[in-house]
């Protein structure tokens, strides 16, 4: 049986593959090694940023920020009422963005 066929013609050097681009660059190792870094140092940082927003929003949505307001006229507790649904909506909106980074940075790490 002639087995030529599968003759790849490297029969010296297997580490570097078929075609010589199964060996890493060390440039490209280095920026690989400092992205796996910026990874491992933002991941912690991102979830930081979440846990606040979320503190944020509790906070804005407390019954206990309203109680001293219930003294005030009925105008003023209703735009203290839409101030406050627009601000969650936007920590809503930015929580949600850096969710979304953090498990970009996860799907990568």
């Amino acid at each position: 049986m002639n087995d030529s066929a599968l003759y790849t013609g490297l029969d010296g050097e297997p580490a570097k593959g078929v075609f010589g681009n199964e060996t890493v660059d060390e440039a490209v190792a280095e920026k690989i090694r400092e992205q796996e870094t910026q990874i491992k140092e933002l991941t912690p940082q991102l979830e930081g940023i979440i846990a606040m927003l979320d503190a944020e929003i509790q906070s804005v949505m407390s019954i206990d920020r309203f109680t001293t307001a219930a003294a005030q006229k009925k105008e003023d507790l209703r735009a203290e009422l839409q101030a406050s649904a627009l601000y969650k909506h936007y920590l809503d909106t930015l929580k949600t963005k850096f969710a979304l980074a953090l498990n970009e940075t996860k799907k990568n790490g």
